[in-house]
């Protein structure tokens, strides 16, 4: 009788679920790539999709869904897929599932944020089931590096028409997990797909909590309410590895950090305010005081990790001086300062970020009012146009077109132009850039674009933190990717 019990205790333990649990800092906003545009709702979509091509740990670009490709002329890119491949509905992944996905993106009626990454392609093809062709207008250099974003991920279409509007509740992808409970501001939670075309995943489901509360995260990693911190605060970074009883991971960003201006709104169409307003934060200071240190100074719109970035930039472009800020207000007919809003999410770091600002413009005479919105009114609000100023972060595709087309080009005004900047001589460098393929020559336009920026700065330059995360000792396979889009597939729990 008590080997019997034994028995079915031990078979028990043996079949439990192996479960990962992961701390991010905020909620997802949707599972639909095309709707998508934060790093949150891409970590999820990361283990649900694949894309025809995906970065590694090392922001190299390596085949997914597509197994090679060749470049036959200026103008087309054959793409050969994988065969065998299944959606979680078990349907086949074919070339016109590419084919629809791509042109959903292209449709305007999508309004997908992500469409700038491909708007220069003219058309897409099926030659076979599974060969597609992608016909670009123009030369465009950096197709493969923007068909690697999170907001490419090939999509089913039945699945897609069955849902309609719902579809980003109801993803239905190739990769690894499927989607199996979500509960808006609690947790996504994800169960392995056993038909997943690399193996079996070595844990049976996921857990995604959304804890903007750094000190929150900190404790639900230390109490092992989760297994793996994304976003461990700096100020608890050095104790935590001195302590030695977490594994720790630190990694260099493509993610550069900056407060935009609405630039079509009063003051800020001005480039003298902009400028002032540069010279205004000490970045220094907000580096020590929200990082700790942990966060390099920006040099310009991109980091240095991006290809392209112009190392003949100044390390400092606009050192703090009020003095200086004060003079080029007056100039620009503000002696007394102005009135304006600070837009953040209600996650510490943006938080206290809009705090610092409003202390620093204070010094030059400007009334700042802090606003905090729920990260996704935040997303939609700052897509809209704020009245006044907001920050975010963007990573890019680790070119350096995807680092400063998307944000900054005028032709993604309204979707994910956020600064509402339009300078023609910055986009037909962003398109020359686009169009010329030897290399040296793309560098030698985008150290001008860069240049030209850092003069009109429709941003404040902030800073780029370091990845900082820690996990439970019994997590293995993890690695940080600098782009800031984790892929948790490798990840394994020790009993």
């Amino acid at each position: 009788m008590c080997t019997v019990v034994a028995w079915a205790a031990f078979a028990g333990a043996a079949s439990a679920e192996v479960v990962l649990r992961v701390a991010q800092m905020s909620d997802i906003s949707t599972l639909d790539p095309h709707k998508a545009a934060d790093a949150y709702s891409a970590n999820v979509m990361r283990q649900v999709y694949n894309a025809l091509v995906q970065p590694d740990p090392n922001m190299e670009f390596k085949g997914d869904l597509a197994e090679s490709w060749e470049n036959p002329d200026d103008l087309t890119w054959l793409f050969h897929l994988r065969k065998g491949v299944l959606f979680h509905n078990g349907e086949e992944f074919t070339a016109d599932d590419v084919k629809f996905t791509l042109e959903r993106m292209l449709d305007p009626k999508t309004a997908s944020p992500g469409v700038t990454h491909i708007r220069e392609v003219d058309k897409v093809e099926v030659v076979d089931r599974y060969t597609v062709r992608i016909v670009t207008k123009a030369p465009y250099a950096p197709l493969i590096s923007n068909l690697g974003r999170y907001e490419m991920c090939m999509l089913n279409e039945k699945a897609v028409r069955e849902a309609g509007e719902d579809y980003g509740r109801h993803p239905v992808g190739t990769g690894p997990f499927m989607l199996d409970v979500w509960r808006p501001g609690d947790r996504v939670e994800l169960k392995k797909f056993d038909k997943y075309f690399e193996g079996m995943p070595k844990v049976d489901r996921m857990v995604f909590r959304g804890i903007p509360e750094e000190a929150t995260r900190v404790i639900e990693l230390e109490s092992g309410g989760v297994d793996i911190c994304i976003d461990l605060p700096a100020q608890d970074y050095a104790r935590i590895k001195a302590e030695g009883r977490f594994k720790v991971y630190e990694k260099p960003s493509i993610t550069s950090n900056y407060y935009a201006f609405n630039a079509q709104a009063t003051p800020f169409q001005d480039k003298r305010v902009r400028q002032a307003l540069n010279y205004a934060v000490d970045v220094d200071a907000l580096i020590d005081a929200i990082y700790f240190g942990m966060a390099v100074k920006s040099r310009g719109p991109m980091t240095e990790q991006i290809w392209g970035f112009d190392e003949t930039l100044p390390e400092d472009p606009y050192p703090y001086d009020v003095e200086k800020a004060k003079a080029l207000l007056v100039e620009a007919g503000y002696p007394n300062g102005f009135k304006t809003k600070l837009y953040s999410s209600t996650q510490s770091q943006s938080r206290a970020t809009a705090e610092q600002f409003q202390a620093f413009f204070a010094e030059v005479g400007i009334e700042a009012e802090v606003v905090s919105l729920e990260w996704g009114a935040y997303l939609a609000e700052t897509r809209k146009g704020v009245d006044g100023m907001f920050t975010l972060g963007w990573s890019g595709t680790g070119d350096a077109d995807g680092a400063l087309s998307y944000l900054y080009d005028s032709k993604n005004i309204g979707s994910s132009n956020r600064a509402h900047w339009a300078d023609s001589k910055f986009d037909e460098l962003m398109a020359e850039g686009r169009r010329t393929l030897d290399p040296e020559k793309r560098k030698a336009i985008y150290r001008e674009a860069q240049r030209y920026f850092n003069e009109e700065v429709p941003i404040v330059l902030m800073h780029s933190r370091k990845l900082l995360c820690g996990s439970s000792p019994k997590v293995n396979g993890f690695e940080i990717y600098p782009n800031q889009v984790y892929r948790l597939f490798n990840v394994s729990m020790e009993p």
